[in-house]
């Protein structure tokens, strides 16, 4: 049997399509949490393209091997059709069992001794049916061939109409004139009034910083920095995870909100006017944006048109790995190319994405962060080199300590020598690891417990890392002389280690993740304060424009901390945390998820879908260890009483928005 190179290709296109078809409609049930099928429509198109291209240079090899296998199979009088045959049992088998471990168990992770236990079961089993049907080989495979070309032209005229489609969704994004509604003219300039540098890291937890007690040394210049500043010691973060977080931060309203839920959910309600920076400019303010990580980029946040100059994420990245969705090279140019005007602009570079599984086998490794902060803080310096108009208001959002913790040397072996999880892909694959333990509620194992410590002290050290650039950035800011300028160091959220939880983002709302830095500096402070008042994220918008003289919107849901700053008091009030990643966005009542609250001592998780809860006495037990629901019912009540007023308020508002 001769085979030709598209008669080959066109077997190959199609099982990519429907691979891609299948792999569609999952994706289809989560992405339909946050945005309607108009914008899904251009990524399964840009998917199908690249997709298609793969399987173009798939194809080579593949024909290659095929052809020195036909003559083998001459030599030893064998037909190729018996080969192909067993072939496609094969894939049908590797197939049927994807599908399954996808579907059933979907955070249980496979050894590589299961994996191959699989594929020698699967390829043994595939050699039955090849035995029993070896007659009818030649007749299935012309069938086959005659069947799959009605396929081929639907999923091929599928990619030419995609074309068009991609081009259009290119040149309509480039062409949207509607910029922001608050407009310059109306501006009110005002150069007495303070500078604003606003600079978060990314997955800071205050409990680690040596700042607010930590026993190891992780941030000694920061140490130094806030004596003449004033430190909050109770700050807690709008959610577990970025894109939430970061939208309550620029908007001063909470998740239930703001309704942005997801990674790559939805835009804050109504961010083109009810934003910080929007008021900022409308009040005679410059804004920069040098934002690092793409789930917190302005362009996610609906408020693009509000900054004067935010350059891409990916302009702070020296790409080290060819593929991977964390700033790897192909991950660059797809966003580069695609990122602002197609959501899932990298699909096939998606972790469970066979694409990404495969080319993370081959694909080099690496020991070493690819997000450097001095790329956005010496943007930064050349922008105020260049005659920055005052007054600025400048958000600098660096991606270290996030995952994957690599600090350069002399920062890797700091605090501990092991040359274990050194890599981006060993970490990977003990996050992915710890997702098994997600929702058993419980410590993790002692063996995986010990990996999460040796985790733990790579990520102290990526800390003192960064602490170090936050020196260089400061010690450049007073070479130039920036005077009048508010400095605000905080975060989007913190770290976990610790309760059989890793990283961050799920429905965990432990202080690891919720308590986070935030120190004030004002200008030409000198004498610093430690404030312990429970205060919350989104205050920080509130207190930028009370710094700032600027009159606090009635929409924001934070207060300003200046009174704090000054030495004062404010009245105490609850504070809220929470992550709704398993709702809709956009007016659907809240019904999942997990709420946090704070009051006085006390703070309480519950848990919507099951109803349960978590009670502690921080003062008493700051590492969450002694669950008090039981032992003091009416306190769990009384917390229990406020989650459940304010959700009924914040669901109540989103069915008025809905059918207003």
């Amino acid at each position: 049997m001769k085979i030709s190179f598209s008669q080959l290709f066109r077997l190959v296109f199609v099982v990519f399509s429907l691979y891609l078809m299948g792999d569609a409609f999952y994706r289809w049930d989560g992405f339909s949490y946050y945005a309607p099928f108009s914008e899904f429509l251009p990524a399964v198109a840009l998917t199908s393209i690249l997709w298609s291209i793969v399987a173009v240079f798939v194809t080579v090899p593949v024909w290659v091997s095929f052809r020195i296998l036909i003559r083998a199979f001459r030599i030893f009088e064998l037909k190729f059709e018996h080969l192909l045959l067993y072939i496609g049992v094969f894939v049908l088998l590797g197939i049927l069992a994807w599908i399954g471990k996808k579907n059933l168990w979907p955070y249980v992770q496979t050894t590589l001794q299961v994996k191959l236990m699989v594929f020698v079961f699967a390829a043994v089993l595939a050699a039955l049916p090849a035995w029993l049907f070896r007659n009818r080989a030649e007749k299935i495979t012309g069938i086959i061939r005659e069947r799959i070309t009605p396929v081929v032209w639907l999923f091929g005229l599928f990619v030419l109409f995609s074309v068009p489609l991609v081009a259009y969704r290119l040149w309509s994004m480039q062409t949207d004139k509607s910029g922001p509604l608050v407009k310059n003219e109306s501006s009110v300039t005002d150069k007495d009034r303070p500078n604003i540098i606003l600079v978060t890291f990314d997955a800071l937890a205050a409990r680690d910083m040596s700042a607010y007690g930590y026993g190891k040394e992780t941030t000694p210049f920061i140490n130094r920095w806030s004596e003449n500043a004033t430190v909050f010691t109770m700050a807690e973060a709008g959610s577990n995870f970025t894109t939430p977080a970061v939208a309550g931060l620029m908007t001063g309203k909470r998740v239930w909100t703001h309704q942005t839920y997801q990674i790559e959910g939805a835009t804050p309600i109504r961010s083109k006017v009810e934003s910080l920076p929007a008021v900022l400019k409308n009040n005679g303010y410059f804004n920069i944006a040098l934002v690092v990580n793409p789930f917190a980029s302005v362009k996610v946040l609906g408020m693009s048109g509000s900054f004067d100059i935010a350059p891409p994420a990916t302009e702070f990245c020296t790409s080290a790995s060819l593929f991977g969705w964390k700033f790897g090279i192909v991950d660059v140019m797809l966003y580069r190319a695609f990122g602002d005007k197609i959501r899932m602009h990298n699909w096939i570079l998606k972790n469970d994405f066979i694409f990404s599984k495969v080319l993370n086998l081959v694909s080099r490794n690496i020991s070493q962060t690819t997000v450097p902060p001095d790329k956005a803080f010496n943007k930064f310096i050349e922008i105020i080199d260049g005659n920055l108009p005052k007054p600025f208001f400048a958000w600098i959002h660096i991606f270290p300590p996030h995952d994957p913790y690599l600090p350069p040397e002399p920062y890797k072996g700091e605090f501990n020598p092991s040359l274990e999880l050194r890599s981006y892909k060993s970490q990977e694959k003990l996050i992915e690891e710890s997702y098994k333990y997600l929702f058993q509620y419980q410590p993790f194992p002692e063996e995986m417990q010990t990996a999460v410590n040796l985790m733990r002290d790579y990520y102290d050290e990526f800390i003192t890392y960064i602490d170090n650039k936050f020196e260089d950035f400061i010690e450049e800011l007073n070479k130039r002389k920036v005077e009048n300028t508010v400095i605000i160091l905080s975060a989007d959220h913190g770290e976990s280690f610790e309760h059989g939880y890793l990283t961050h983002g799920g429905p965990f709302l432990y202080e690891q993740v919720t308590n986070i830095p935030l120190i004030i500096k004002k200008p030409g402070q000198r004498k610093g304060q430690t404030v312990d008042t429970l205060v919350e994220q989104i205050d920080i918008p509130a207190t930028v424009l009370d710094l700032a003289d600027i009159p606090v919107p009635l929409w924001m849901e934070g207060r300003s901390l200046v009174p704090l700053i000054d030495g004062g008091r404010l009245t105490q009030q609850p504070a809220f945390s929470m992550n709704f990643e398993e709702n809709r966005s956009r007016g659907h009542q809240i019904e999942s998820g997990s709420i946090a609250v704070w009051d006085g001592d006390y703070k309480l998780i519950h848990y919507l879908e099951n109803k349960g809860s978590l009670l502690f006495n921080l003062k008493q037990d700051s590492e969450e260890q002694d669950n008090l629901i039981n032992k003091e019912p009416e306190v769990g009540k009384h917390l229990l009483d406020l989650i459940q007023d304010n959700l009924k308020n914040a669901n109540e508002r989103i069915r008025k928005e809905k059918y207003d």
